[in-house]
């Protein structure tokens, strides 16, 4: 064992902040295990001398220094990887039910950094504003109705560049509706992501919307109980309309998805649905940073 050695030890000793004993265990043994410098040696003893002295360095690097250095520890929780995924928890759940009305909505946050504060402010906001108007309706239909609401959401995306936090409402009070709310971080940047964000020419507007319409056609000529607002002769083709505050997110293959809700391009039966555009098809209208996203 070498001076190197010999400090390295009586460091891991002396340190005043608590090491894990059988990780300084494990370090004391790779260091005795390590051979004598012998003259005359054959290269085959300086390659295991130097792979000993890599599996002691690997322990020191993981397991001593984040234990000996606060400021280390820290840096290397920032390390991409180690601390990229995130953590939703339900904070609040507004329940009432009685004979003829019920609302359950689940209020999530994003815990992690500061950067997700303008996404669980917007979060607050909506969920408050739904609860609100539940109790206003509950207090003008009485007994006279029945009307019920029903907030979830989901984690759709979370990649050690991208988070997507994707809120879903179920609402009936006479008649009934569903439609979703997404919000979006980059987390390379920190800051929250809006369509109209990703976008560097309006002709992505209009590819996207005649790619929607090239879908919904071929959906109908292959199944004729579904119906789309698209070519109507009574809605026409306007309802697919894109804009930049237009609900998104980014599938596992990295295209481009765009939800619709209830109602918004086609009748009630046919409930939400939503549209996949090719990235390659979208990638020359997308600004630099995002064309390479995913």
């Amino acid at each position: 064992m070498n001076e190197f050695d010999r400090d390295l030890k009586r460091m891991a000793a002396e340190e005043p902040m608590e090491v894990p004993a059988s990780v300084k265990k494990r370090i004391e043994e790779t260091l005795e295990g390590l051979p004598e410098k012998e003259a005359g040696r054959r290269p085959l003893w300086v390659l295991s001398r130097v792979a000993a002295a890599a599996a002691c360095l690997i322990l020191v690097t993981l397991f001593l220094l984040p234990n000996m250095s606060v400021a280390y520890a820290q840096a290397l929780e920032r390390v991409p990887v180690i601390g990229d995924l995130v953590r939703v928890v339900t904070i609040k759940n507004y329940l009432y039910a009685d004979e003829k009305h019920e609302m359950d909505i689940e209020v999530p946050k994003v815990e992690q950094e500061e950067m997700f504060d303008p996404i669980n402010a917007e979060v607050e906001e909506m969920t408050q504003s739904l609860v609100q108007r539940f109790y206003q309706d509950l207090e003008s239909i009485g007994r006279r109705g029945h009307s019920s609401i029903y907030v979830d959401y989901e984690t759709v995306t979370d990649t050690g560049s991208w988070f997507t936090l994707k809120l879903q409402v179920h609402e009936a009070a006479g008649s009934s509706n569903t439609y979703f709310k997404y919000y979006h971080l980059n987390k390379i940047t920190g800051e929250t992501i809006r369509l109209g964000d990703l976008v560097a020419d309006d002709a992505f507007y209009e590819v996207v919307e005649q790619r929607i319409k090239e879908q919904m056609l071929e959906a109908e000529e292959r199944d004729d109980t579904l119906e789309y607002w698209v070519e109507d002769e009574v809605f026409g083709d306007d309802h697919v309309s894109i804009d930049g505050e237009h609900n998104f997110y980014w599938n596992e293959e990295g295209d481009l998805v765009i939800p619709f809700d209830k109602y918004e391009v086609a009748p009630g039966y046919m409930g939400t649905s939503e549209f996949t555009v090719d990235r390659e098809e979208i990638r020359d209208y997308l600004k630099v940073e995002f064309q390479d996203l995913f």
